[in-house]
């Protein structure tokens, strides 16, 4: 099937898709002056806070596990002892 410009003559232009990357956007926010309030600050500040502390506290309970943790053997499948028992109702 060839496409002639024949076929498109009812196209018409919708517009420009707009699009940016975040740093652009970012500029284009600091451009307008967009300001954040100081209370959304000091909540922001605190929520970076809280997640810091809870992957600090994560970050150390692995530690811990890693340190603690024995590993399985790794003859543990073939020494299982594979039999089947009847099913009684």
């Amino acid at each position: 099937m060839d496409i002639d410009s024949s076929d498109q003559s009812d196209v018409q232009f919708a517009g420009k898709i707009k699009t940016q990357t975040f740093k652009q956007h970012q500029q284009e926010l600091l451009i307008k002056a967009k300001v954040m309030p100081a209370s959304k600050l000091a909540e922001t500040a605190k929520r970076n806070a809280e997640q810091l502390r809870a992957f600090e506290a994560a970050a150390e309970d692995e530690q811990r596990h890693k340190r603690t943790a024995t590993p399985a053997p790794s003859d543990k499948l073939n020494n299982l002892p594979l039999t089947r028992e009847p099913f009684e109702e």
